[in-house]
């Protein structure tokens, strides 16, 4: 597992479900709310910072402007990722439209299972 990555719940669900418990670097406290077992996969447990909170407000402004919200949750995941240059590991293909509208800087790695 790359040490610059945050784990998305989606990911860590699909990990839960084979049974293994694998580490990975990062995952947010949403992803632990969302998830609670996501703390069995976790080497860090990210809080969001108020920028990082601000970061998605701004997003979501600019998304809901265009018609195409996105789940607030997944913002501050999103955000988090991009003000700490960590690379976003998910499933779920709405990311790609957050990076392709209003976050360019957002890195992604897109699993598949």
């Amino acid at each position: 597992m790359g040490e610059n990555k945050i784990y998305d719940t989606s990911v860590i669900i699909e990990l839960a479900k084979k049974s293994a418990v694998q580490r990975v670097p990062y995952v947010s406290i949403i992803t632990v709310v969302e998830y609670p077992p996501a703390l069995e996969f976790a080497e860090v447990v990210l809080y969001p910072t108020r920028l990082e909170y601000l970061t998605a407000v701004k997003w979501q402004s600019e998304l809901r402007a265009r018609g195409i919200p996105l789940p607030a949750t997944d913002l501050i995941i999103a955000a988090q990722a991009v003000n700490r240059n960590l690379v976003l590991v998910t499933r779920d293909k709405h990311f790609k439209i957050l990076k392709e509208t209003v976050a360019r800087d957002l890195e992604l790695e897109l699993e598949s299972y």
